[in-house]
């Protein structure tokens, strides 16, 4: 009966950690098996919270296949073959969240070359309209002169 009772007490605390997984953060201390129950339940930003805040633990390979869900929901399942594809041809391998916070970067990182280029244009668009704007001259006239 005792180890019954184990089992209910340990479930009892997975659906309170899962309750509050809002509040998690180093969960270096946290049994490998009650993280592979509770980490599933993360939103994305609660596990890159709880995966920054852990210390003296790999969490990759509790959280690896969590990591490759995120990184195809955000960016499809061809850009995530892509990615498994190349790895195997170059005998390379990387953690799905080293994969996703480099996509995030590149992703990034093209938006804002996009936004400078579209800024660029603008001001172009502005140099080229103001050049053939009409101008009106504050010269003034010669003034008569009366022999």
């Amino acid at each position: 009966m005792k180890r019954k009772d184990q089992t209910c007490l340990v479930d009892l605390c997975v659906e309170k950690a899962i309750d509050n997984v809002k509040y998690l953060g180093d969960v270096s201390h946290v049994d490998h098996h009650m993280l592979e129950r509770i980490l599933p339940h993360c939103t994305l930003e609660q596990l890159m919270h709880i995966e920054k805040s852990t210390q003296g633990m790999d969490l990759s390979p509790i959280t690896d296949k969590l990591w490759k869900k995120f990184f195809e929901k955000q960016f499809g399942i061809n850009c995530t073959n892509e990615v498994v594809k190349k790895m195997k041809e170059k005998r390379v391998s990387f953690t799905w969240l080293q994969l996703y916070e480099a996509k995030v970067k590149k992703v990034a990182q093209t938006e804002n070359e996009a936004v400078d280029r579209l800024a660029q244009r603008y001001k172009e668009e502005d140099a080229r309209k103001q050049s053939r704007q009409i101008k009106t001259c504050t010269k003034l006239p010669p003034s008569k002169r009366r022999f």
